[in-house]
């Protein structure tokens, strides 16, 4: 899959939005650059991090999935969002990680944080609208 290219942000109203199901690989900045909305569960003072939006137009499970190790955290309004399941990509997909929430309409903040690496890939997802189409029906019945 191709992929755009976007530097974090290290402070939310500079944060660049995401687009549901397009990936980017993101140039993170050192974690003492990153200012957080909500303090995440896991930082190390030597590791990367950043910032970016996510609009979402009716209330969805998204999932957030990364090429590497790193913290994810989604903010509205002052609130960590709490993430409801995570687990590992597809075999052979590049995916290291994906964590879900049940965000609400409307514009979050998503938190990179704790990452070893300077770049991740990054992509979010609705849940229902990257479910695989329905088999066509078979026979005749066309």
């Amino acid at each position: 899959m191709q992929s755009g290219a976007e530097r974090a942000a290290g402070e939310a109203h500079s944060a660049p939005r995401l687009i549901l199901g397009k990936p980017v690989v993101a140039a993170l900045r050192p974690a003492v650059q990153v200012q957080y909305a909500v303090k995440p569960e896991k930082l190390r003072p030597k590791s990367y991090g950043g910032l970016f939006t996510l609009s979402v137009k009716t209330a969805a499970r998204v999932g957030v999935g990364l090429s590497g190790s790193a913290w994810v955290d989604i903010v509205t309004g002052d609130q960590a969002v709490p993430s409801i399941a995570h687990g590992h990509g597809p075999e052979c997909s590049g995916i290291r990680k994906i964590v879900w929430f049940d965000l609400p309409a409307g514009v979050h903040l998503l938190q990179i944080a704790d990452s070893p690496a300077r770049e991740v890939r990054v992509m979010a997802a609705d849940a229902i609208a990257n479910q695989p189409l329905p088999p066509p029906p078979s026979g005749r019945d066309f």
